[in-house]
């Protein structure tokens, strides 16, 4: 009996055990126990936004919103009107000491030209500021009757079609990611702007509207119709009654205030959706759950474009709150696209999979019937640029990225090439080019010393790279916002590798002693060394070896460190560099620079840097302010060029980036089963994407798939097949 009792108790001993240690994983292992395998729960697990007593519509109180919604648009347009009135008190304040100091300069002297231009300068803001405060409140909610009765609806379905009805739905598409896998699969907080973030999200989301990618024109996205008012600031949207979301939840006009409550959370950690809402709009209305006005804070060219608010699916944050980031860690979003995460096909660290959307909402509408044609995408994360080749060459892989001249002109000298197998696509697109270059930490030494940025900038030999590395192909960019057709300034120029001018401004810096190995120093014995953080990339370390032999030269002993993607980028962010090869991607039509060079993200009011904004350089420069503030109130195309002009010019002025090199056109090598629109309208693919797969206009030929495999196995060959894809006659004029 006793042995019984003993046994008993030890059972139950080490079932307390394993429950414990159960417990722990779960905790440990939030990806697992609370991510890619939830569900979120029904909408009306949540509470009512709206009490019977606040003073809106009928619709809205039958609104189940997240926790903490309630009293909401109180305290946010409470926060606006603070805002507001700090930025117009203080744009008066300017007005009148750049008046006073105009009106006490000697008349026709660059002092008074200084308060002059200040003065215009911080008037628009004062008008705008002004308008604003006459408007009232930020976030209103009315009724569908009391929109304009004059407004002219347009549609977009004018466009040619995309795609080709030759497309055939079905097969998966095999990629590779030279990446790290993402940190999370948020689509907002805490280290969600990663390089992965656009396959999985920004470039499946259907926004209300969108630029056609052949024409440039305004297309339908989630909005099936839009309007604009007489004084072109506000965007009427009609909401399309069947647009969804991936998950099978309808979208209406509240996902968009949702998405205006989540983003400007604090619980979200992403203080880049305050400036983003408050700075550029200055109403939101919402009449009815289909119709939804958005108020610019100035009118600018394409309007509809910048008014189109991103929605986010409201039961999908029913459990939002402080614990967010992490919470959320690996809870995937659902999309308005085509194609959301395949929770079931992951493999944490190594792949994820992309699933075609069932019953999509838009499979059978214009401009959208012949894309998203694969049912699955799969992307391997592999670091080893010889893995990918030779997956590549073996089959297992469908594409491969072949920019790198080495891998163009002799890696694709490979037997399936010659015998047809495999393509080679060389795709001439117009498309923004990323700022890839050297950006420079400003809020350090040693380069918070401009001195020291100009001789730096001398000290680069990018030429020398083109030349070597890339054998001409590349060429050396210019402003920070290249490809912005009219809007970007080509008269910028990077300044030239000179080891003379580079060490006239190290001397000036104070580097005027030169060690035995030719370093420059200062009197003190420190050296001139600057480390120059990248992803882990081979070509990177080639690149970099030619620049520092080079930086040699001119005194400046240049070292490289290449760490993590994901490592970086916290690094970079959190502006714990010294210089990074780095840039970010930039979308059509026009340039944004205030995220990037926005005072208010350089500094805290301690004047310690400020993390986790995407001002990196920690540029602060009231003059650049400005003008970006006049990007902003350009009404007319005209005004917007000449206003992003003087923007780029004051960039370079910074000399906190060191242009880097771009391409006008993007080298891939596919298998022949990969089928390409060949249509009047769309040849290939539309030049407005930087990677045609992006445009997701592809299919897989399953029989051509088949009839391959068989003659690489029997040794029967295909014409050797080399793809140019030329811009359209119409774009290329279009530039």
């Amino acid at each position: 009996m006793r042995t019984e009792l003993k046994l008993v108790r030890l059972v139950k001993r080490l079932a307390l055990v394993l429950g414990a240690a159960a417990a722990l994983c779960s905790c440990e292992d939030e990806g697992t126990a609370r991510g890619l395998d939830w569900r979120h729960p029904s909408d009306l697990t949540m509470p009512l936004g709206f009490s019977e007593n606040d003073p809106v519509p009928t619709y809205t109180k039958r609104w189940n919103m997240p926790p903490g919604f309630a009293g909401f648009p109180e305290r946010w347009n409470a926060r606006v009107r603070a805002y507001v009135d700090r930025n117009l008190e203080e744009t008066r304040r300017v007005c009148s000491e750049a008046m006073v100091q105009y009106l006490c300069s000697a008349p026709g002297g660059a002092r008074q030209a200084r308060a002059r231009l200040r003065f215009l300068n911080n008037w628009q803001n004062l008008l705008s500021f002004s308008r604003r405060k006459g408007e009232g409140d930020y976030l209103v909610f009315l009724r569908e009757n009391q929109m304009p009765d004059d407004l002219e609806w347009h549609d977009g379905l004018d466009q040619p079609e995309l795609g080709s009805p030759r497309a055939v739905k079905g097969g998966t598409l095999r990629l590779a990611l030279q990446r790290s896998f993402p940190s999370t699969f948020r689509v907002f907080g805490p280290n969600s702007n990663n390089a992965i973030r656009r396959y999985l999200y920004d470039d499946i989301d259907l926004p209300l509207i969108r630029l056609h990618p052949g024409t440039g024109k305004l297309i339908p996205g989630t909005a099936d119709r839009w309007a604009v008012s007489k004084d072109g600031r506000t965007v009427y949207f009609h909401i399309d009654e069947a647009a969804r979301f991936s998950d099978g939840s309808r979208l209406t006009s509240r996902d968009f205030i949702t998405s205006l409550y989540i983003r400007t959370s604090p619980y979200g950690a992403e203080p880049f959706y305050n400036d983003y809402y408050m700075g550029n709009f200055s109403r939101v209305a919402v009449h009815g759950n289909q119709y939804i006005a958005v108020t610019l804070a100035a009118a600018r060219p394409y309007a509809p474009f910048y008014a189109s608010l991103p929605p986010s699916c409201t039961g999908f944050y029913a459990e939002f709150g402080p614990d967010y980031p992490t919470r959320y860690l690996w809870r995937v979003a659902p999309t308005t696209g085509g194609y959301t995460v395949n929770a079931h096909d992951v493999i944490m660290g190594r792949q994820l999979s992309m699933i075609r959307v069932p019953d999509w909402w838009a499979a059978d509408r214009r401009y959208t019937r012949y894309s998203c044609n694969v049912d699955h995408i799969v992307y391997q994360f592999i670091s080893e640029g010889t893995k990918v080749r030779e997956l590549f060459r073996l089959g297992e892989l469908d594409v491969l990225s072949a920019r790198e001249a080495d891998l163009w002109y002799e890696g694709l000298e490979m037997d399936p090439v010659h015998r047809g197998l495999i393509q080679r696509v060389h795709f001439s697109n117009i498309w923004p080019r990323n700022c890839f270059g050297f950006h420079l930490n400003c809020s350090q030494p040693p380069f918070n010393d401009k001195t020291m940025r100009r001789g730096f900038h001398h000290a680069l030999n990018v030429q020398q790279v083109l030349d070597t590395i890339f054998r001409g192909d590349y060429s050396r960019l210019g402003s920070y916002f290249s490809g912005f057709g009219p809007y970007t300034d080509e008269t910028i120029k990077a300044l030239p590798f000179s080891p003379a001018k580079a060490r006239e401004y190290f001397a000036r810096a104070g580097y005027t002693e030169e060690g035995p190995d030719g370093i420059l120093c200062k009197p003190d014995g420190t050296r001139l060394q600057v480390v120059m953080s990248s992803r882990i990339d081979p070509l990177y370390t080639n690149c970099m070896n030619i620049l520092r032999e080079e930086a040699a030269h001119c005194g400046l002993d240049l070292r490289i460190e290449q760490i993590d993607d994901t490592v970086l980028y916290s690094r970079i962010k959190a502006k714990q560099y010294q210089a990074a090869i780095f840039s970010w991607g930039f979308s059509p039509p026009l340039p944004d620079p205030s995220p990037f060079f926005n005072s208010a993200g350089a500094f805290k009011d301690d004047g310690t840097p400020m993390p986790g904004t995407s001002n990196i350089t920690a540029t602060n420069s009231p003059s650049l302010d400005r003008a970006i503030v006049a990007c902003r109130a350009a009404a007319s195309e005209a005004e917007a060029i000449a206003a992003h002009h003087h923007v780029q010019q004051l960039i370079a002025a910074t000399l906190a980036w060191v242009p880097g090199w771009t391409t006008s056109y993007w080298r891939f090598a596919q298998w022949r089963w990969l089928c390409w629109p060949d249509e009047p309208g769309c040849r290939f693919c539309p030049p407005r994407y930087y990677d045609p797969l992006d445009s997701h206009l592809y299919w897989i030929d399953e029989k051509m798939k088949e009839e391959t495999l068989d003659a690489r196995n029997s040794g029967k060959s295909f014409p050797e097949v080399d793809r140019e894809i030329p811009l359209p006659a119409q774009a290329d004029a279009a530039l």
